[in-house]
């Protein structure tokens, strides 16, 4: 009895309530005990790690999600000549402050959607700059004439669309479509001038429909130099390409007939009156 109280004096409080003895803290039961608690843990700790993971990507993707780098920032335009910039942007399914994941890998189908909203626009490319950056490159379809109706100019594009909103004054350096009432006759006479060649297209100043009984095909061209073209309007497109080559032999202002072969006639006073 002396020794179990001798024994139950040297145990510490904390070793009393812990059941323990200064003695038994190193033992090999203890010892294989906290080894298999150790390896317990481990073992949680190795099934828990991917849900961690998860845990802490889910966090972070939130956090971004609400910070405003994960937003388009700015839109830049560049390559526009006629449009506006204030046009393209309305025209633009991509808006400041729209989330990125509307853009990420759509940038194709977003450019196509943009080039399609407005006829003026020949190709249209979206890119991603500095990671929430819009650059927004476009290339117009170029003016080639205009197509005088109701005393306005309507622009014709080299893509051959009439652009119904009416300008004044056309530009210099692009002829003018005069007299085409049928729709069918003007698409016509559009598709051979486009076969034209920017420079000699710039040498002509209008382009006027003019049938006879002989030739209901028949165009009548003003010169920017003061010569008068005949031809037809089927093949006008690629007669044209001849008329410097024509023009440098003349040595007066004339008339070039091109409806059938080529041949030219001096432009005689009662010639000059005709009409555009």
């Amino acid at each position: 009895m002396g020794r179990k109280n001798d024994h139950d004096e040297e145990l510490t409080p904390w070793q009393k309530a812990s059941g323990q003895s200064s003695l038994g803290t190193n033992s090999p039961k203890k010892k294989i005990k906290r080894r298999l608690v150790k390896d317990y843990q481990i073992r949680n700790f190795r099934r828990m790690w991917p849900f961690i993971i998860i845990f802490l990507m889910i966090i972070c993707a939130m956090g971004f999600l609400i910070s405003p780098i994960s937003r388009v920032k700015s839109i830049k335009i560049s390559g526009n000549e006629i449009v506006s910039i204030k046009q393209i942007k309305h025209y633009s399914p991509v808006k400041k402050g729209m989330s990125l994941f509307g853009v990420w890998g759509k940038t194709d189908k977003l450019a196509g959607e943009l080039k399609n909203r407005s006829q003026r626009m020949q190709s249209v490319k979206i890119n991603l700059v500095n990671f929430n950056r819009i650059h927004i490159k476009v290339e117009e379809y170029p003016t080639i004439g205009y197509l005088y109706t109701d005393g306005g100019y309507q622009p014709i594009l080299k893509s051959g669309v009439i652009i119904k909103n009416k300008v004044l004054n056309p530009r210099d350096g692009f002829p003018v479509l005069k007299k085409f009432k049928n729709p069918r006759t003007l698409r016509r006479t559009i598709r051979q001038y486009r076969r034209i060649s920017p420079p000699v297209r710039a040498a002509i100043n209008t382009i006027s429909y003019s049938p006879v009984k002989s030739n209901r095909d028949r165009v009548y061209l003003q010169m920017n130099d003061g010569n008068k073209v005949f031809a037809s309007i089927s093949s006008f497109g690629d007669k044209m390409d001849y008329y410097p080559s024509i023009n440098a032999k003349l040595k007066v202002k004339s008339i070039i007939n091109l409806e059938v072969g080529a041949y030219s006639y001096p432009l005689t006073n009662h010639e000059s009156k005709v009409k555009s």
